[in-house]
């Protein structure tokens, strides 16, 4: 079928240029050319159709180079072509981001709604930012769901999230009867990694790394169910998110952990209650916690290690309490060549990465194994964006 493959190609080839100007930016026709190795007049095409349906923009002119010629237009991803919600949803509180798709960050909220069900709780986060995009007038493209727990990403299900309570539910359906975008639904820890991978990591695409993140449940003092902290652990490999066999990738448990125990070490409830604002039980759960990762990092061999929340909040104590007390861990990012990065001031972490992996879908070049059926295509995703015009959305 020529017809279809034709369609594929001058699809994979869009998604190709709008990629790499959302990736590097500032590029010329000539530079996407000669990096893509296409040929120009099918690179000044794709250009052309992008700036018709208003995702690039063109820039300044640079000098042409020394043999004269035309000056090079440099461009660029145009930020009022579209945003993405983006929602991290905890037990104790919430952040939520308004994304445009050049990845600038238009608004974000952070909030606690207690003593509602989850559907409630869901609905009004959504309201709420709905509210707020009302003065922003760009269309939405998507809103993508940030949840604790074991998740079903392509299903948009959530397997079993600890924290809410929940087993097989199916978030993105619920979520379907009442809104028409989009939903994408991913683990936290994995959302975090969306964002290292294209803020932290710099568009890295090759990059093999893991990106832990560790809260505070400060609803444990009032609530003796609850544990005191948790960590989820983001892993990427060759610039892609792993999710497992079962979905189950980044679910720590400890090398303490025991069979049956709901938490994810053995350690004991009353001194993981603690570790909100006592450092000595803090480092205990930090000595628990990285020892159990050496075998794993040793057979992994990865490049970055990136750590967030509030739990590494003080960077310099961090890295003390991992160098006296877990220096096998210290030992094998050495032995092994990994970067140690802490990134804790930024509290949206999971709520912007959850924005990224939308905006990962958007721009990445479909694969012939891909299902189609779940994809839209550009001319897709422009009849959504003027569908949404036409009716006062955006």
């Amino acid at each position: 079928m020529p017809a279809s493959n034709n369609v594929f190609q001058r699809n994979a080839n869009t998604s190709l240029v709008a990629q790499l100007i959302w990736k590097q930016g500032g590029l010329s026709r000539v530079d996407i050319s000669r990096t893509l190795q296409l040929n120009k007049s099918t690179v000044s095409n794709i250009i052309s159709y992008l700036m018709d349906i208003g995702l690039v923009n063109e820039g300044e002119h640079r000098e042409a180079a020394s043999q004269g010629g035309r000056e090079p237009i440099e461009l660029t991803i145009a930020r009022d072509f579209g945003c993405v919600f983006g929602f991290d949803l905890q037990p104790s509180h919430y952040r939520s981001v308004i994304m445009s798709v050049d990845g600038s960050v238009l608004w974000e909220v952070k909030g606690t709604k207690r003593q509602i069900s989850f559907e409630s709780f869901v609905l009004s986060v959504v309201d709420e930012a709905l509210n707020a995009h009302s003065g922003i007038q760009i269309p939405i493209l998507a809103m993508a769901f940030s949840i604790p727990g074991q998740i079903n990403a392509k299903e948009g299900t959530i397997i079993y999230s600890y924290p809410f309570g929940l087993r097989d539910y199916h978030l993105k359906d619920f979520l379907k009867t009442r809104y028409d975008y989009p939903i994408f639904i991913e683990n936290d820890a994995n959302c975090a990694a969306w964002l290292d991978l294209h803020s932290t990591l710099g568009h890295d695409f090759s990059s093999n790394a893991v990106s832990v993140v560790a809260d505070f449940h400060e609803e444990s003092k009032r609530n003796d169910s609850v544990v005191g902290i948790g960590a989820g652990f983001g892993v990427i490999i060759d610039g892609n998110v792993y999710h497992g066999s079962h979905d189950s990738a980044g679910e720590f448990c400890s090398i303490t952990w025991n069979r049956g125990n709901p938490n994810q070490s053995g350690l004991s409830a009353e001194l993981l209650k603690k570790t909100i604002d006592d450092r000595e039980a803090l480092s205990e759960w930090m000595v628990d916690t990285f020892s159990s990762l050496v075998p794993f990092f040793a057979i992994m061999d990865f490049k970055t290690v990136v750590l967030h929340g509030n739990p590494f909040a003080d960077g310099a104590w961090t890295r003390k309490v991992l160098e006296e007390r877990v220096p096998q861990f210290i030992g094998v990012l050495e032995k092994i060549g990994c970067d140690l990065v802490i990134e804790s001031k930024d509290e949206s972490v999971s709520a912007k990465g959850a924005a990224y992996m939308y905006l990962h879908d958007l721009y990445s070049v479909p694969g012939l194994e891909d299902d189609m059926s779940d994809r839209r295509t550009w001319c897709d995703i422009v009849e959504f964006l003027q569908f949404q015009k036409e009716e006062g959305r955006g």
